[in-house]
């Protein structure tokens, strides 16, 4: 019988990409949402293509979760929840700190006594020194304030294993969000200048289906509760990146570096998620992208 999985995240880049592939992969899966995302058509559709395995809980306070959850069971809980940005605005904080600790806290409290695993998503933004909880900004200290108070449910229950994943950077096809390889691609599209801080600067990149193959992974698997890191062997150079693209393709990209100074990945001290490793070829992948755009 296939695992029943509670997600949060389901209307974001990552939930959603997980949400489709598992529901046609037969495994059951109930998402909790936000009223506001009653009338989101690519969730509606899911639900009409897999009536009977894909269930939403709606709430419109927080609340108002425990009413919805109580009674309910689930093997897996996995956390896509987030609000990203880089640089934060004061009047931002409560908005953080609601979506990054508060709601997955509300849930985990609620479905700990219950599920089998926890699955939660962190960056690598969270280890500026590799290790030790140094963050990058405002977004990865809320994350590590979460990792806390799963540490505090995992200590009160032994038999309930916990996981948290974490990458330095993620790309997919159809990719939209606010990061270097999308942007590059929306500029390559509309013509545009990207603007870029170093000719230096190095990135490590592994795809979304890399990053759903580490979640099976733990779902069928008996991995051992811990951090792990998922990430490429090599970084990708931007600048040779670019140029690569700029051979093959007839359209050229338009860049401005901006400095010279070496911008790399720091040193990952966190343990790679066992029976894992990035099969996918993450620069063939993003210069087919640019490519197929071009012809």
């Amino acid at each position: 019988m296939k695992k029943k999985i509670l997600i949060t995240g389901s209307s974001g880049f990552i939930g959603y990409l997980f949400l489709k592939d598992a529901l046609e992969k037969n495994y059951h899966v109930v998402d909790i949402l936000r009223d506001k995302n009653k009338k989101n058509e690519k969730l509606r559709k899911l639900k009409r293509l897999f009536p009977k395995s894909y269930k939403s809980i709606f709430f419109s306070k927080k609340e108002n979760i425990h009413k919805k959850l109580k009674k309910k069971k689930f093997d897996i809980f996995v956390n896509f929840a987030t609000l990203y940005k880089n640089k934060h605005l004061n009047s931002e904080i409560p908005k953080f700190i609601d979506s990054n600790i508060t709601f997955p806290s509300i849930i985990l409290d609620l479905v700990s006594n219950s599920a089998k695993k926890i699955i939660n998503f962190g960056t690598m933004m969270q280890h500026l020194d590799g290790k030790n909880y140094t963050s990058k900004n405002f977004y990865a200290s809320t994350k590590s304030a979460f990792e806390m108070i799963l540490n505090y449910f995992s200590l009160s229950n032994k038999k309930l294993k916990f996981y948290n994943l974490k990458f330095f950077e993620s790309f997919s096809e159809n990719d939209s969000r606010n990061k270097l390889i999308p942007t590059l691609y929306k500029n390559f599209k509309n013509n545009k200048t990207t603007f870029i801080n170093s000719k230096n600067l190095e990135l490590n990149i592994i795809h979304l289906d890399d990053i759903l193959k580490a979640i099976y992974i733990i779902l069928n698997n008996n991995i051992k509760s811990g951090n792990y890191c998922l990430k490429n062997q090599k970084n990708i150079k931007i600048k040779n990146l670019i140029k690569s693209i700029n051979l093959k393709s007839k359209k050229k990209l338009k860049i401005k570096f901006l400095g010279n100074r070496l911008y790399k990945p720091q040193k990952s001290f966190l343990k790679i998620l066992p029976k894992w490793k990035a099969d996918i070829t993450i620069k063939d992948k993003i210069e087919k992208n640019f490519l197929n755009e071009n012809n």
